[in-house]
């Protein structure tokens, strides 16, 4: 009864597993940036960043999103492995003429961004990494396409050991700052990405179709106005910030957007790794939309426990990793972590219009919801500053999936829509235990309230697992799930 589910999560925990150690030098770097690096040089990194993403959008095009499904219309494993080749071979000559403009693209960057030519050179070395990135992120599309979570895993491990490398050689030894982060970047994936080409076209061999080609681009080129709208929402709050208050405000903001992310590296984008594949796969032969709704839901449940943690605990996570200097970002980071749990919400309708291949409307998605978070950043920002941010982004991520959804249910009747009172049923108890333990523990750091606060999270997932959102049938499912991974276990013992 629970066999797609099962597969699912059978594949999902390892891929889990590989997209967490992928993300981790992330977050064990963050100590070290926010300990070298002020508000106000984070705030140069971060707008940087924002440069870097565009470059990033425009070299891939939406190519893992368009190489997954494209690679899953042949069944065919020869023309599988043509798929892959002829995808690698185009971001191979694409980033290598992007590395070529790398220095005139971050003279304009640098004007545009900052008013002058005074960041080019990191503004250059940023792109140039980027090039060198989307080799690394479609070699681990190729993989988990292969179902080589294994594999994945020790490419993931190996991205961690280089970037920790080489980050502390050119940050700390070396004392570059921005630059050295960005340099760090380069040469890990400079590395990394070669050994992954030459592994890749061994495994495929050299084959170059154009009409391959032409069809992952149309698939993915409307996902490119759809990130770059993506990219120019999150802009639009630093570039205000940048504006109206100073630098120091857009690092405390990206410090807190950094924190929050956290959820969508280590919980979304690993699920979606997993789920949207099974989902892609479904269309060619019998699928259980209730099997796959039910994988959905438990993953919000874990989603927004894994973000009450994070807001709760957000005090002791600055006390750990960062100066005083970046205290005023608690009052935002209830705000931004609920953001990134809608977001993750938000991947249920947009897999489903993946699915169905009318991926052309995102984008007049993105960009209504560009719209209505420009609006709201401008008035709220002007009003409250970082907090108005905050809620802005909130605000924003609120109307896109109310959107995003509004559509899938015109277009796709045939799958299984987002239940709002279920997920309220979720969302709402973390509200609750999020004002409750503001109120009993506030801001103070001490070991007796952090493990209050895990005791607080404990009770809302039995809230939300016991409560009318999981329902009967649902937990039904789940105990014959645990039930099968015990007698799993007991037979490998």
């Amino acid at each position: 009864m629970a066999s797609e589910a099962a597969t699912i999560l059978k594949h999902g925990w390892l891929f889990m597993l590989a997209n967490v150690v992928n993300r981790a030098a992330g977050l064990l770097l963050l100590p070290l940036y926010t300990r070298l690096l002020s508000p106000s040089e984070f705030g140069v990194y971060a707008l940087v960043v924002v440069v870097a993403d565009l470059l990033a959008v425009m070299l891939m095009i939406g190519m893992n999103n368009a190489f997954t499904a494209v690679y899953f219309e042949h069944a065919e494993e020869g023309d599988r492995r043509r798929v892959a080749s002829t995808c690698l071979l185009a971001v191979v000559g694409t980033s290598v003429a992007m590395v070529g403009l790398a220095w005139p693209l971050g003279m304009a960057g640098s004007w545009a961004m900052f008013g002058d030519t005074g960041h080019a050179a990191v503004m250059a070395i940023a792109l140039a990494g980027v090039a060198l990135t989307t080799l690394f992120e479609l070699a681990l599309a190729y993989y988990r396409a292969r179902k080589r979570s294994g594999l994945c895993l020790l490419v993931s491990l190996a991205k961690v050991v280089a970037l920790l490398a080489f980050n502390l050689l050119f940050l700390w030894a070396l004392g570059l700052g921005v630059e050295g982060i960005f340099l760090a970047n380069g040469a890990s994936f400079l590395a990394l990405g070669l050994l992954l080409v030459v592994a890749i076209l061994k495994d495929t061999g050299f084959s170059f179709s154009l009409p391959i080609l032409k069809r992952v681009a149309a698939l993915g080129l409307p996902y490119a106005p759809q990130s770059l709208l993506d990219i120019a929402n999150n802009f639009v709050s630093r570039w205000l910030l940048n504006i109206l208050l100073s630098t120091a405000a857009v690092g405390l903001f990206a410090f807190g957007m950094r924190l929050s992310q956290i959820l969508f590296m280590f919980l979304t984008a690993s699920f979606l790794q997993i789920w949207s594949v099974s989902r892609l796969e479904s269309q060619h032969g019998a699928a259980d939309h209730a099997q796959a709704d039910f994988v959905f839901h438990l993953f919000v449940v874990l989603l927004t426990g894994a973000g009450l943690g994070l807001a709760l605990t957000a005090p002791e996570i600055l006390w750990l990793i960062a100066s005083a200097d970046y205290t005023p970002v608690l009052t935002s980071m209830p705000f931004l972590v609920l953001a990134y749990v809608l977001h993750g919400v938000r991947m249920n309708p947009e897999v489903a219009i993946l699915k169905a291949k009318r991926v052309g409307v995102l984008p007049w998605i993105s960009a209504a919801s560009l719209a209505v978070g420009s609006a709201l950043a401008l008035a709220l920002v002007w009003q409250w500053g970082l907090p108005g941010a905050a809620l802005a982004n909130l605000g924003r991520e609120v109307f896109q999936i109310a959107l995003t959804e509004t559509v899938r249910r015109r277009i796709c009747r045939d799958e299984v829509p987002l239940n709002a009172v279920r997920i309220g049923w979720i969302l709402v108890p973390a509200a609750f235990a999020y004002a409750a333990g503001w109120y009993l523990f506030g801001t103070e750091v001490d070991p007796a309230f952090t493990a209050e606060k895990v005791v607080l999270v404990l009770v809302f997932l039995a809230a939300a697992v016991f409560g009318p959102g999981m329902g009967s049938a649902g937990r039904a499912m789940l105990g014959k799930l645990l039930l099968g991974r015990v007698r799993r276990l007991q037979s490998a013992s």
